[in-house]
């Protein structure tokens, strides 16, 4: 059958649009009035009738569809109801469409079908047939603002290959595209040429309101138009020019990053999300200002470097870790990576290394949640000699440089894990932690938050740094025996589970201690752990916890039984590398090491929760809510002077500001990695790559945690998971999706302890398809999440 365009049928019943101004209608009535304006796509042709017109006479609404020389090749039935596409409700996919029907049989039971998925009496509603389209090579939806924001820029959802409903469905891997008007001739893909144009001309027809539309590209170079909607509730919060305006300000933020100098080696930078630090899981993709600038005060501005240099690296000290671009939190890798550099190194080997190490990123961008363990050489393992080879192969070193860095590598580690060293100190700094050793100051509450800070900064978040560092080296030391085939991977699991963790210790509490011991013991922590409107456990327990648990989990651990033959070859190995450690020292140093980072966490959030605390007793002293708290900068509440009425009106004009500013915030789109400044008017957001976490599998229903879903038995969905969420795996979670997080993120270490399947950091995009799922399937073993809801016929 030949694709054929323009030849419309109209329906029994006059149409009452018959002028040349477009208005939405039913789904049949819009593409009817759309085909006689626009000019940048095409339409197929199409035939309409009311339930009631096929209840009088069926026969006379089949001729109407048989007359039609079109009629003879494959059609599509779908739903024209008056419930959807409309202003208030779309209801999109609520209503059937029938595929790949031929013949007059298979016709009337697709139409009895379509109708009968319809409510109620829905006599004036309507089916439509159009011909299938052929030769489909990629198919869509667009739509005309970002429809949680309202935000300007055109998001275009689209796969490639023949199945037209490949994005709504939810059943493929989908890439996402967000351009401007200014980012417009930045295409990612050539089928995707004209849809600018497209967008254009529907702006101007649909006068400025917000739309969206599903698409397919053929044969012909204008994309087939399938339907027109309104874009229910999104409305411009932010003026478009004012818009521009802010997005021209983060280009000059990030040029000004650009800019080669010293501590900070490399002549570039690419900033992402996540490569270091990780804002993306611990304050999101768009924190508030509060919790933006606690994480900023607290690690990355000074804490992150210091710990580093402790610990043998190149002396990063006085550079900030984090870029803000309006709000939005940026890791500069150029100063992320110039920081894993041994100190020992000289500067043109360091700056070769990381120069090579940002090029890899701006080329393979899906590893920026796994440069530690895929492009940067930070510490000593068993396959650091190999990875250090194919930078010579690279000629990034030559071999002797190589040799240096390797060198430099074993020195920093083994100074790194031996007694007395950085790490057996921070472990003792950290377990020495007591709150209580700040008095509070009942005149002046700021005093108190400044004192906080800084307490939590030394004694908190300094050692905790170090022992996160630890903990990255363990990690990947124990990859490395994976890779080598000293451990297989499940016995290298039995080795982080060896020791018992926060984790387990937290389960076995829940099931032996009081309530009110339990809450003493863990009260402090909340999901967002820098969040001021996430309520504490002891401020909702219930939300939490489920008291009736009696079973307890154990929490000694699984004992470590390795072989004598592989002990045996780790000791062969670690003497060869001159490790002054034996076999059964180095496997504790692992467990004992991921133990103690989340042992850390558990230790300086004390202090964090107290900030939080704190500022919200603060503002409510003066008259303002925690929300009201959560858009002003720390430092505004650590200036204040102690004067009641000066202060209440500083607090109101920092609230005022900051909402302004998150306004702003909000109204932004950028890639999770941003290597060319072009990339904030047009960036792609390609299908997550997932970290699995088990080799298990389980089909189970979905829960969104964050809006108060009983995670329990269920697949929990958390967009952006830290130490706060460890309450969901009291409740028997049977497995776990994030948007954000790596393979040694907090989440998936959770999942790996407990043997829950999960899918970790599979990106925003992908994240909020399957969040709408209400049933999901995780094959953790075969690396794959699916939709395993069955349903009969397809949505529209």
């Amino acid at each position: 059958m030949q694709n054929c365009y323009m030849e419309f049928a109209y329906p029994m019943s006059t149409l009452r649009d018959t002028t040349e101004s477009f208005r939405f209608g039913t789904k049949a009535e819009t593409l009817t009035r759309l085909a006689r304006l626009i000019r940048s796509a095409t339409l197929l042709p199409l035939v309409f009738f009311t339930a009631r017109e096929w209840a009088d006479d069926r026969e006379s609404c089949l001729r109407r569809v048989f007359s039609h020389t079109w009629s003879s090749g494959t059609l599509i039935v779908r739903s024209s109801c008056h419930e959807e596409d409309g202003i208030l409700a779309s209801n999109a996919g609520r209503f059937l469409s029938c595929l790949n029907i031929r013949g007059t049989d298979e016709l009337t039971t697709a139409i009895e079908t379509v109708f009968a998925s319809f409510d109620g009496d829905r006599s004036d509603d309507q089916v439509l047939i159009q011909p299938q389209l052929n030769n489909v090579v990629a198919s869509g939806v667009v739509s005309s603002h970002v429809p949680e924001s309202g935000a300007p820029y055109r998001v275009v959802q689209w796969t490639a290959g023949s199945e037209t409903d490949a994005v709504t469905s939810g059943s493929s891997a989908v890439c996402t595209w967000y351009f401007l008007d200014e980012g417009k001739d930045k295409v990612p893909d050539p089928k995707l040429a004209a849809i600018p144009q497209v967008v254009a001309e529907l702006e101007t027809l649909c006068a400025g309101r917000p739309f969206e539309f599903e698409f397919a590209i053929s044969a012909d170079p204008r994309p087939a138009l399938f339907q027109l909607r309104p874009l229910v509730g999104v409305h411009e919060k932010i003026p478009r020019e004012r818009h521009r305006r802010a997005v021209a300000d983060c280009r000059t933020r990030a040029r000004d990053f650009g800019v080669p100098g010293k501590p900070q080696t490399a002549g570039a930078t690419v900033l992402g999300v996540m490569p270091d630090w990780n804002p993306a899981e611990m304050i999101g993709i768009r924190p508030r200002p509060l919790a933006l600038s606690l994480y900023r005060e607290l690690i990355t501005d000074t804490v992150w470097a210091e710990s580093r240099f402790r610990y043998g690296y190149r002396d990063l000290r006085g550079v900030p870790l984090i870029v803000d671009l309006n709000g939005l939190p940026y890791i500069d890798t150029r100063a992320s990576f110039s920081s894993l550099v041994p100190l020992s190194l000289n500067e043109d080997v360091a700056r070769r290394l990381v120069d090579y190490y940002v090029a890899t990123l701006r080329n393979e961008p899906w590893l920026h949640d796994k440069v530690e363990f895929a492009i940067v050489l930070s510490s000593y393992h068993f396959a650091t000699p190999d990875r250090a080879g194919a930078l010579v192969e690279r000629e990034v070193l030559s071999a002797d440089e190589a040799d240096m860095l390797v060198n430099a590598l074993r020195e920093l580690t083994i100074r790194m894990i031996a007694k007395q060293g950085p790490y057996e100190q921070d472990l003792r700094a950290i377990r020495g932690l007591e709150l209580r050793s700040i008095e509070r100051n009942g005149h002046n509450p700021s005093s108190y938050i400044r004192a906080l800070r800084d307490q939590c900064r030394r004694l908190g978040t300094l050692p905790f740094a170090g022992l996160a560092r630890a903990a990255f080296v363990a990690t990947a030391l124990l990859r490395s025996l994976v890779e080598t085939g000293t451990l297989s991977q499940q016995e290298a699991d039995s080795v982080v589970t060896s020791v018992p963790t926060p984790t387990t210790v937290m389960h076995d509490d829940l099931a032996h201690l009081s309530r009110a011991a339990f809450l003493r013991k863990y009260g402090h922590l909340r999901p967002g752990t820098y969040d001021i409107c996430s309520p504490r456990y002891d401020e909702d327990p219930e939300r939490y916890f489920d008291w009736s648990v009696t079973s307890p989990s154990p929490a000694d651990g699984h004992e470590l039984s390795l072989s004598d033959r592989q002990l045996a070859e780790l000791n062969r190995e670690l003497e060869h590398d001159h490790w002054p450690v034996r076999a059964h020292d180095l496997l504790r140093f692992i467990a004992e090491s991921v133990a103690a980072r989340e042992f850390g966490k558990l230790q300086f959030t004390r202090f964090v929760s107290e900030i939080l605390l704190s500022i919200r007793r603060l503002g409510e002293s003066r008259g303002f809510s925690a929300d009201d708290m959560s858009y002003v900068d720390l430092s505004a509440v650590t200036d204040l002077t102690g004067r009641f009425y000066r202060d209440r009106h500083r607090i109101a004009d920092a609230i005022n500001q900051g909402k302004e500013r998150y306004a702003i915030t909000r109204s932004l789109c950028a890639p999770a990695v941003l290597s060319d400044l072009a990339d904030l008017t047009s960036f792609t957001s390609p299908p997550g790559e997932a970290n699995f976490v088990t080799q298990s599998r389980v089909t189970a229903p979905t829960a969104d945690v964050a809006a108060g879903d009983e995670p329990k038995a269920s697949v929990a969905m958390i967009e952006a998971a830290d130490p706060g969420y460890d309450w969901i795996f009291t409740r028997g979670v049977a497995g776990l999706v994030t948007a954000y997080g790596g393979v040694n993120s907090h989440m998936a270490i959770r999942a790996r302890e407990l043997g829950i399947p999960a899918a970790i950091g599979v990106g925003y995009e992908q994240f909020r398809r399957w969040q709408r799922e209400p049933v999901l399937e995780i094959d953790a073993a075969a690396r794959l999440v699916r939709p395993a809801a069955l349903g009969i016929g397809e949505r529209s």
